[in-house]
C-alpha cells in the first residue's frame, strides 16, 4: 500500500475536500473535481507545444502545452510544480515561472480544477531536452491557422487567448 497514490477531491475553489485514488481520477473522472497543474513555455513570443502522449486520457496526441500533472494529495502546488517542471525540464528556471489562472474544466471525459502556469525561457537550448524532443515553437499566427480544427487538446484551446495576451503584454513590455 505505500506505492498508492492519491490525489486530492477539491471544489470549484481549490478547497481539499476529500482524496482519492489516483487511478480512480481515471476511472471515476466525472464524479469529483482533481486539481491539474499545466504549464506552457513561453520563449521569444512563441509557444512550446507538443503532442500529448498516448497515455493520456484527454486529447491524446493532439498539440498542446508540454506539462500536464495531477497534484498528489499532501502536496502543495509549489511542491507539484517543482515536480512536474523536473521531470519535463530539469535545467528550468523555476524561479521565471508565474501562476495565471485557475478555472473548472469538465466535459465527458474529465472533471479538473486547472492551475495554469507560464514558464518564459530564455535560453532555448531547455526545449531541446531529450524528454520533449516532440516538440517545437510556435508562433501566434501559426497557432490560430489550427484553433478549431480538432488539432489542438480542448485545454489549450481554452486557454489559448489568455496565453496570447499575457505573453504579448510580457513581448511588448521587456525592452522596458
Amino acid at each position: 500500500m505505500e506505492h498508492t497514490a492519491f490525489v486530492p477531491i477539491v471544489n470549484t475553489k481549490g478547497d481539499v475536500i476529500g482524496r482519492s485514488l489516483a487511478v480512480d481520477a481515471i476511472n471515476k473522472k466525472n464524479e469529483y473535481i482533481n486539481p491539474v497543474v499545466r504549464i506552457a513555455v513561453s520563449h521569444n513570443g512563441m509557444l512550446y507545444l507538443r503532442p500529448r502522449p498516448q497515455r493520456c486520457i484527454l486529447d491524446r496526441g493532439k498539440t498542446d502545452i508540454p506539462m500536464e500533472c495531477y497534484l498528489l494529495y499532501g502536496e502543495t502546488l509549489e511542491q507539484g510544480i517543482v515536480r512536474l517542471v523536473r521531470q519535463a525540464f530539469p535545467q528550468a528556471p523555476i524561479q521565471d515561472l508565474q501562476f495565471n489562472i485557475m478555472y473548472h474544466f469538465e466535459n465527458k471525459v474529465t472533471n479538473r480544477l486547472i492551475y495554469l502556469f507560464i514558464l518564459d525561457v530564455e535560453d532555448d537550448n531547455l526545449l531541446r531536452d531529450k524528454q520533449v524532443k516532440d516538440g517545437k515553437l510556435w508562433t501566434f499566427q501559426q497557432i490560430e491557422h489550427n484553433l478549431g480544427k480538432n488539432f489542438f487538446s480542448c485545454c489549450f484551446e481554452n486557454e489559448y487567448e489568455h496565453l496570447k495576451d499575457v505573453i504579448c503584454t510580457r513581448e511588448k513590455y521587456k525592452e522596458f
